[in-house]
């Protein structure tokens, strides 16, 4: 034999096992798709449904093709979760903070807003950043601003308390 006729042979036997393999295949769908009364008549088992155990304990059983594909991309691409924050928050907006660590160390300012759910303080001029503004209209020019970018809590020390009062709404007395 040639390796001409050997390369026809081979191929005629992986287009053979593929065309089995192609056959069982349909069967099995066609198994899956009518259920088990047909299966004793085919001899073929259909696969069962997977059932998955989820976080909470809870068994799933859908057809989980789309999990099973996914799978790896789950626990690959996870967005960034959010610092737990304190429960009793240590600072408020008005406070004088001093920074203790990071790039802006020494540092004091005020308060000006607090992020609870993330952890994170805007102090009144530290923590500034450059950014580039494009002109927004026709007359107006491009601009380099500084902006006051958040700092985490854990990097700040309370240095004077602010009073803070509840505004109180002014009750007038109607005079009969």
């Amino acid at each position: 034999l040639t390796n001409h006729t050997m390369g026809m042979e081979s191929g005629r036997r992986w287009a053979v096992a593929s065309l089995g393999l192609n056959i069982f295949l349909a069967l099995m769908a066609l198994v899956a798709l009518f259920g088990r009364e047909k299966q004793s008549q085919v001899g073929l088992v259909a696969p069962t449904t997977m059932s998955r155990t989820s976080f909470s304990g809870a068994v799933d059983t859908s057809c989980g093709s789309r999990t099973a594909v996914n799978f790896h991309r789950r626990f690959k691409f996870q967005p960034n979760r959010k610092p737990n924050p304190p429960r009793k928050w240590p600072m408020k907006v008005g406070d004088k903070v001093k920074v203790i660590s990071g790039g802006d160390k020494g540092k004091e300012g005020e308060i000006t807003r607090v992020m609870r759910k993330t952890g994170y303080v805007i102090v009144k001029d530290v923590n500034l950043k450059t950014k580039h503004q494009r002109p927004q209209g026709e007359q107006e020019t491009g601009a380099i601003i500084q902006i006051e970018h958040p700092i985490h809590h854990s990097n700040l020390k309370v240095t004077e308390r602010s009073v803070y009062q509840k505004p109180v709404k002014e009750v007038v007395a109607e005079e009969a």
